[in-house]
Formats: C-alpha cells, sequence, structure tokens
C-alpha cells in the first residue's frame, strides 16, 4: 500500500488476468499514485482473492472504488482523474448520484446516503432543476420516499421548504409530496400553506398529504 498525506483519496481496484481492460485502468491508477494524487492505492486479483471480492460485492472487473464511490468497467484517464479530484466535492458527489440513478441503481444511493446523510441535501439539487434527467428525479424520489418518517428527512426539511417556491409547478408538487413523508410537527402547517397553491397538482399533493396525517 502507497500513502500520500495529501489529498485525501483512496482507492481500491480489483483486476483480473483475464481482463482486456484491467491493465489500462491499473496503468492510470499507478501513473496517479506517482504524481502523488492518491494518500492510499490497493488493487486486488479477483482470481486469488474472491472472498475479499464479494466482501467489495465485485460482480466484474475492473471494478474501482475511489473513497465510497463505486465504479466498474472500463474508463478513460480523464474521467478517472475527474473523479480522484472530485469524489469529495458536492458537485461531484450530484453527478455521481445522478448517473448511478440514472442506472437505476437506487439501493447504492440509499445506502450511500445513510452513510453520509448530508449527501441527501445534495441530492436535492436534481430536484430543484426540472432539466435533471427523468430517470434521476424518479429514481431520487424513490429514494427519499424509502426513508419516509425517518429523521434523516428532517436535515432537508427547510430545503424542501425553500422549493415550494420554485416557479415550477412540478418541483413545488415534488417538494409538497415529500414534505408530507418528514417527521415533524412543521408539515402540516407547509402542506396547509401549499393549498393555495396557484397550481391544481400542488393542492391536490397537498390535500392527499394532510389526509395521511390526519390518517395517522
Amino acid at each position: 500500500m502507497i500513502r500520500y498525506p495529501d489529498p485525501d483519496c483512496r482507492v481500491t481496484l480489483f483486476t483480473s488476468p483475464h481482463c482486456a481492460h484491467c491493465p489500462n485502468v491499473s496503468k492510470i491508477f499507478t501513473s496517479l499514485t506517482e504524481q502523488g494524487k492518491l494518500n492510499e492505492f490497493e488493487t486486488f486479483d479477483l482470481t486469488t482473492q474472491p472472498g475479499l471480492a464479494e466482501k467489495f460485492n465485485v460482480r466484474s472487473v475492473p471494478w474501482f472504488k475511489i473513497n465510497d464511490l463505486e465504479f466498474s468497467g472500463s474508463h478513460t484517464a480523464a474521467e478517472i482523474e475527474y473523479w480522484v479530484s472530485h469524489a469529495n466535492t458536492p458537485i461531484g458527489i450530484l453527478r455521481y448520484i445522478t448517473e448511478t440513478l440514472e442506472l437505476g441503481h437506487l439501493t447504492q444511493i440509499e445506502n450511500l446516503i445513510r452513510k453520509h446523510p448530508e449527501w441527501l441535501e445534495i441530492s436535492l439539487h436534481i430536484l430543484a432543476d426540472s432539466t435533471s434527467p427523468i430517470q434521476a428525479r424518479i429514481g431520487l424520489g424513490a429514494v427519499i420516499e424509502s426513508f419516509s418518517g425517518d429523521n434523516i428527512l428532517t436535515t432537508i426539511l427547510p430545503s424542501l421548504e425553500a422549493l415550494l417556491n420554485n416557479e415550477d409547478h412540478r418541483v413545488r408538487a415534488d417538494a409538497c409530496h415529500y414534505i408530507g413523508m418528514v417527521p415533524s410537527k412543521k408539515i402540516k402547517a407547509l402542506l396547509t400553506k401549499c393549498l393555495s397553491d396557484k397550481h391544481p397538482e400542488v393542492r391536490e399533493v397537498a390535500e392527499d398529504g394532510l389526509e395521511l396525517i390526519q390518517a395517522d
């Protein structure tokens, strides 16, 4: 294992002797290590470390993990360098969440958010941007719903409340919907406020949310 004090970037790589793309990916990470851009780099052979591969849930190679972000398949040097330099940044985390949700890997994002609750706040940019990929928006909705009633949602309540003023009624409707899942005494007042929204879809979502609260 090679360590550098800075920056805080840790990489785990799994390869196989039978993998055509593995040597190139390994070469890229080796070069980045020699440049001092990684402070920790571990590489393992899938064929000789099957137990470890199972622990990391490695299904195919090349497979690598940059801090907590997992990747598989062939990647260019430019792509890998991007993730090495952005793995700890909000913009990089947002891009990773967006692209992973687009692929339908919802459980992966749910697990990451449980480990890093602050990432849920970052992911709300997908909701706030009406031009976000539809699959990412749908996926994020499913992830948020998986946290329904969980205290983790209280951390994003102020941001959801702010989205009630968004110009796009679809964003306001989504925000209203997710507010109804937050375990907070504030949500009744917020949903009641949505009843006066100028768009019927938002008002309908608010009505449904209030009905659920009353039923509980």
